[in-house]
C-alpha cells in the first residue's frame, strides 16, 4: 500500500522530490507528476517531504510529528569555524546537575543526526546524579584493577582522582543492537551532534573512553548502565557545568593531506 500520497492541484512537478530520493522510491508519471514506483525500497528519510516548497507532498510512513521549519540563515562560516576550533574536552565538572530539560532539549537535537539508511537504531541511556556517576566509575576500576592495567591511573583513583568520570554529574551512553553493523559510526556521529549541542548551551563535555571501551565485555558494568539484551555501547559523554573556562585555542599537529 502506497505511503506517499501527492496532491496534484498543490505540486509543480519540479522533480525536486525524485531527486533528492536516496532510495529511488519515487519516480514521475506520464504527466511529470512524482509516484511512488517502488513502495519497498522507501527508508522514512522525509527527503520528499521535506525538499517539497509547495507542501504538495504527505508521508504517512514517517512518525506523527510535527514538521519543523529550516533555518534560511545558516551561522557564519567564521562563527561556525571559531564555535568548533574552540571546542574543548572538559575534564573538571561543577557540582551541579544538569537540568533534564536540558537532557531532553540536547536528546532531541541527537536524534535527528544521519544514520546509515535512515535506520535510526540507537537507543539512549542517561546518568544523573554524583553517586551514580560514581558507581559507574568504580566499576569501570574494578575491571582496570583485576586485569593490572593502567596502574599510574590506578594509583590517581587510589589517591581520590576520578580519572574515569571526572566527578561529571551526568553520562549519557549510546548503544545499537550488537547486529547491526554500522552502530559505531551512528553513535560517534549522534554523540557529537549532542556534544556540540552541549557546547553551544555552555556546558562541558568529555568522551568517556574507559566507560565505552569496558562496557563493551565487562558484564557487571554492563548492569550497571542498564543496557538492554542484545545491545552494544558504542560511546559515552560526561556532562556538566565547567568548572573553568577556556581562554585560548591550542595549537595543533599541522594538516596531513593528500589532494588526489
Amino acid at each position: 500500500m502506497s505511503q506517499i500520497a501527492v496532491d496534484h492541484s498543490l505540486c509543480k512537478r519540479d522533480s525536486a522530490c525524485v531527486a533528492v530520493c536516496p532510495s529511488g522510491t519515487l519516480e514521475r508519471d506520464q504527466k511529470g507528476f512524482p509516484r511512488e514506483a517502488h513502495e519497498d525500497r522507501c527508508i522514512l528519510c522525509g527527503h520528499c517531504v521535506a525538499v517539497c516548497s509547495f507542501d504538495a507532498i504527505t508521508h504517512a510512513g514517517l512518525p506523527d510529528e510535527a514538521l519543523l521549519p529550516v533555518s534560511k540563515t545558516p551561522p557564519a562560516p567564521a562563527m561556525m569555524d571559531g564555535f568548533l576550533n574552540s571546542r574543548r574536552s572538559v575534564r573538571a565538572f561543577k557540582d551541579k546537575p544538569v537540568p533534564m530539560e536540558t537532557i531532553q532539549a540536547l536528546l532531541d537535537v541527537a536524534r535527528r543526526a544521519p544514520t546509515a539508511s535512515n535506520s535510526q537504531n540507537l537507543h539512549w541511556i542517561v546518568i544523573s546524579g554524583a553517586a551514580k556517576v560514581h558507581t559507574l566509575a568504580e566499576e569501570t576500576i574494578n575491571w582496570i584493577r583485576a586485569n593490572g592495567t593502567n596502574p599510574a591511573a590506578l594509583a590517581r583513583w587510589d589517591s581520590g582522582y576520578d580519572f574515569v568520570l571526572r566527578g561529571a554529574p551526568t553520562v549519557v551512553v549510546a548503544c545499537t543492537p550488537a547486529t547491526y553493523d554500522w552502530g559505531k559510526q551512528d553513535c560517534a556521529i549522534a554523540l557529537t551532534y549532542l556534544e556540540l549541542a552541549a557546547e553551544s548551551r555552555g556546558l562541558g563535555v568529555c568522551w568517556a573512553g574507559y566507560l565505552t571501551r569496558i562496557a563493551g565485555f565487562h558484564e557487571p558494568l554492563r548492569q550497571a548502565l542498564s543496557v538492554p539484551e542484545g545491545y552494544a555501547v558504542h560511546g559515552a559523554l560526561m556532562l556538566g557545568e565547567r568548572k573553568y573556562t577556556y581562554r585560548r585555542i591550542p595549537p595543533r599537529k599541522p594538516l596531513s593531506v593528500q589532494w588526489l
